[in-house]
């Protein structure tokens, strides 16, 4: 027979828990910022009025803002 403490009964799963909570965030994390990679063509623009921050794939030098219609000049990098 194995003898285990009170105490490892607790701490064993709730470990095991924290291990899989873990896992699963940094998977998803890593889901979601490798959907964020931008197309090569696309130029990001924020809107000088309402600070919105928005990416655009036509070759155009003013890019109006989807949320107030603000014509904008694309970020330089």
């Amino acid at each position: 027979m194995i003898r285990v403490s009170q105490p490892m009964l607790i701490f064993v799963p709730f470990l095991f828990s924290l291990v899989a909570l873990f896992a699963a965030a940094v998977y998803y994390a890593a889901r979601r910022s490798a959907s964020r990679v931008r197309k090569s063509g696309s130029r990001i623009y924020r809107c000088a009025a309402c600070d919105h921050v928005y990416v655009d794939a036509r070759d155009v030098p003013l890019a109006r803002c989807p949320r107030c219609a603000c014509l904008n000049e694309a970020v330089k990098r």
